[in-house]
């Protein structure tokens, strides 16, 4: 069974935090005249302990009802998950001389706490500039993956708010860009379940892609697209109170070949380069002309055995794109009542 992106994510952390403590734990006892051997075990043991604690706090954090916490400023996100790490990573060292059955073969508690003080904040800042950044790309500069530009075959989904320029001036700026944010948070949150890396948001508009190479990825990409619609249906009466009214959206699934790699001197990002990005923006550009919300090319669906439970198309035959001298192959999607 292939892991999604959240499940890799803590599966790296787990393996992380067990070879911390094992160093840790090494150095620990062998400062104190111990053995080894019981350093490592009971390190690492302890950083298993940490990391499946941290992770769920990590998992709980996704969780909508704690939305308004990741709402707050970085700099309060950063210190209370901060707090919190510490408290944790303290809590197990105090608890590791419980499981040593020679309690002198621990080492100074000062030493225990320096550890727990800069594990943390490593962690930390981390996982802030992995939130700055978009999880995964900060993996992927070290690693220098995109250093020199490589071809990669990607499933793309482009989303754009419907009539954003009359609700900016209905709203005002201010208002306006609340609102984009509660509409981008939401529709982040559905594709993130769905395995979707966020690429880029322009304005009212989200790139979103899935790597082809991982099964049912295509599949994974059209759920994604009508779980966001599903979630701010099901948040109507909040963006009522709160706006006066309830955002939708046009969406343009599509697939192919991209050139990948690093772009930027003093400002550095992962940019992806090819036709596939023009043609996907043209296919969201027909959604407009052609009044349908999510229009996916025939290209995307020679990847799909079956489509989603609940999920219908309809073929609208080839249709000459703005800008494209080739008609392309394009099906309307829509989900059963």
């Amino acid at each position: 069974m292939r892991m999604n992106s959240q499940q890799l994510r803590v599966l790296r952390f787990t393996l992380l935090s067990i070879a911390a403590g094992a160093v840790y734990g090494h150095f620990d006892a062998l400062s104190v005249g111990g053995g080894p051997g019981s350093g490592y075990l009971r390190g690492a043991i302890i950083g298993a302990v940490v990391c499946l604690v941290l992770s769920a706090f990590e998992i709980a954090l996704d969780m909508p009802w704690a939305e308004r916490f990741r709402r707050v400023p970085f700099m309060v996100l950063l210190a209370g998950r901060s707090l919190v790490y510490l408290g944790v990573i303290v809590l197990a060292l105090a608890a590791s001389g419980f499981m040593s059955s020679e309690p002198s073969e621990i080492g100074h508690p000062l030493r225990g706490l320096l550890f727990s003080i800069a594990l943390a904040l490593i962690f930390n800042l981390l996982a802030g500039i992995n939130l700055l950044l978009g999880p995964g790309v900060l993996v992927n500069f070290v690693a220098g993956r995109y250093y020199r530009p490589r071809l990669e075959t990607r499933a793309l989904l482009f989303v754009d708010m419907t009539g954003s320029t009359a609700t900016a001036e209905r709203l005002g700026e201010v208002r306006f860009l609340v609102l984009l944010n509660r509409f981008v948070a939401d529709l982040s949150l559905a594709i993130a379940g769905e395995g979707g890396d966020i690429h880029k948001y322009v304005g009212d508009e989200i790139i979103a892609t899935w790597r082809l190479g991982r099964a049912g990825a295509a599949q994974a990409m059209i759920r994604a697209c009508f779980a966001a619609r599903a979630r701010l249906a099901a948040r109507t009466a909040d963006y009522q109170r709160e706006f006066g009214l309830v955002p939708e959206f046009r969406a343009a699934l599509h697939c192919g070949p991209l050139v990948i790699g690093e772009l930027g001197l003093l400002k550095k990002e992962i940019a992806l380069i090819g036709d596939t990005m023009n043609t996907a923006a043209r296919i969201q550009q027909a959604c407009r002309d052609t009044g349908h919300a999510v229009l996916a090319s025939g290209a995307l669906l020679e990847h799909v055995a079956e489509l989603p439970a609940g999920i219908v198309k309809r073929a609208l035959g080839a249709l000459r794109l703005r800008g494209k001298e080739a008609a392309l192959d394009l099906c309307a999607l829509d989900a059963l009542a």
